[in-house]
């Protein structure tokens, strides 16, 4: 009995240890969150043509993922995969940059969720980090383009309205996670 209560404990610390302190069950659902992020964005096109319209279902995703695992580094692994697919499939016209379009806003918010304790399924903090995950989306998107020598005149026009329609569309989708969040929580007890 001692004898494999004793690798049961080493099992529990290995899982620990994973990554993050993740177990490798998480670190596959955040990477199944992630792949959902990338594939989501490139097989729903919506002809809405409003900046950060994509911000409703990408950072509900991501703060859905956060609230399911409340824990450090679920962001980033979210951040990464979803990161390394968007390089993959050949996303967007920034090259290999597009990688942090889709890994900061997975850090901000491994940084943010703490300071509202884990609390992702209010609607007023799905919302906050949703809103604040999305403009620091829209604050890579203006650096990538300051490295990549766009005009600076080209990349500060219309910067008020692109960030408030960016800050609507990610409080949007952060709401529609909380809301997910308070429903399926519950009901996923045995995901530990």
């Amino acid at each position: 009995m001692e004898v494999t209560k004793k690798s049961a404990d080493k099992q529990v610390i290995v899982l620990e240890k994973f990554m993050f302190k993740l177990g490798l069950a998480d670190v596959l659902r955040l990477t199944m969150f992630g792949t959902l992020i990338s594939v989501a964005r490139d097989i729903t096109r919506l002809p809405l043509h409003l900046p950060g319209h994509t911000s409703i279902y990408w950072m509900g995703i991501l703060v859905l993922g956060k609230g399911l695992i409340p824990k450090f580094g679920a962001g980033i692994v979210m951040g990464m995969v979803s990161g390394v697919l968007a390089v993959l499939l050949g996303e967007g016209k920034e090259g290999m940059l597009i990688f942090f379009r889709y890994f900061m806003p997975g850090l901000l918010l491994d940084c943010l969720a703490p300071l509202f304790n884990y609390k992702l399924e209010s609607p007023a903090v799905g919302a906050i980090c949703g809103a604040v995950a999305s403009l620091v989306k829209l604050a890579v998107n203006f650096a990538v383009g300051l490295l990549l020598k766009l005009p600076l005149a080209l990349l500060a026009m219309g910067l008020g309205i692109t960030s408030l329609s960016h800050v609507l569309f990610g409080a949007a989708g952060g709401i529609i996670a909380a809301l997910l969040i308070k429903r399926l929580k519950p009901r996923l007890t045995n995901w530990e």
